[in-house]
């Protein structure tokens, strides 16, 4: 069983209207206004990628939006397309914490309509990286009542500048589990390199909320940085991710199967096992 804890589509809305989006919502703007080539894709297309790639389900998530209505839009999307393919695609729909009760009647909307978590949610072009306080706190309480995930985009404090790298390093996405110990979270493309942190005890005894997957990693990492993270938390801790259209399914699957030290019972759990347990999955 293979899953894709994290691929990204939108409807045709969002390819009809590029520019004008570029213009309205701002971490649009960041992954897709300063790089033309980057594409967008839909559902049909992210299914034959799966196909191709043998990928048996896959969670198709949103973006952390600024503008209600993309929000709105792609949450919509997300939804519909989930619950027209219910054994492929699991939704995970998103909205900007710092809407208040309107984030909050969006999240519940989407989460009793059967969405897994709330995601991917991009602290800097949102607006809350520098300040993880009380802004936070409905929201993290709402997902805790509906027992679902949050997907958190996550930043290298180091190496080359990319489209929405941002500033959610680890030592911010410490602060963020640790005040809210109650929820679960899914550090995104390994959390910035926060797994190694966690070797310190400190670290680590804060961090037993916390998930990684593994989106975009072949963009950032060699191969054979899954079995330095499962040395350093677990092959529990780690989820298969693509981050695709930006990665293809063929060179993400690739890049795991050839780092030689992960053993088969390691695989067995980043490719699937993890996924059923931790967003609650019907695994077959």
């Amino acid at each position: 069983m293979r899953v894709d804890s994290l691929t990204h589509i939108l409807p045709r809305y969002f390819v009809d209207n590029r520019d004008e989006m570029v213009h309205r919502d701002r971490t649009f703007a960041e992954l897709f206004g300063s790089s033309p080539n980057a594409k967008i894709e839909s559902c049909e297309s992210l299914l034959d990628s799966m196909d191709a790639a043998e990928v048996d389900i896959a969670v198709v998530a949103g973006f952390g939006w600024t503008d209600l209505d993309a929000a709105r839009r792609a949450n919509d999307y997300l939804l519909e397309s989930a619950a027209n393919r219910p054994n492929r695609l699991v939704a995970c729909c998103s909205v900007n914490p710092l809407w208040g009760d309107i984030a909050l009647e969006e999240a519940s909307r989407c989460l009793a309509a059967g969405a897994v978590g709330i995601g991917e949610l991009h602290a800097d072009t949102q607006g809350w990286s520098n300040s993880i306080g009380d802004e936070l706190d409905d929201l993290m309480s709402l997902l805790s009542e509906f027992d679902a995930v949050a997907i958190i985009h996550s930043s290298e404090p180091y190496g080359h500048a990319y489209p929405g790298k941002g500033g959610m390093t680890p030592d911010r996405l410490h602060r963020l589990a640790s005040r809210y110990p109650a929820n679960r979270f899914v550090f995104s493309h390994l959390g910035g390199g926060l797994p190694w942190f966690a070797m310190m005890p400190e670290i680590g005894s804060a961090l037993e909320n916390v998930w990684y997957d593994t989106a975009a990693v072949p963009y950032l990492y060699q191969s054979n940085v899954y079995s330095t993270t499962v040395a350093a938390v677990g092959s529990d801790r780690l989820l298969f991710a693509s981050d695709w259209p930006l990665i293809r399914h063929s060179r993400a699957l690739r890049h795991v199967e050839s780092d030689s030290n992960l053993s088969d019972a390691d695989r067995q759990r980043v490719f699937g096992i993890n996924a059923a347990e931790v967003l609650g999955l019907a695994i077959r």
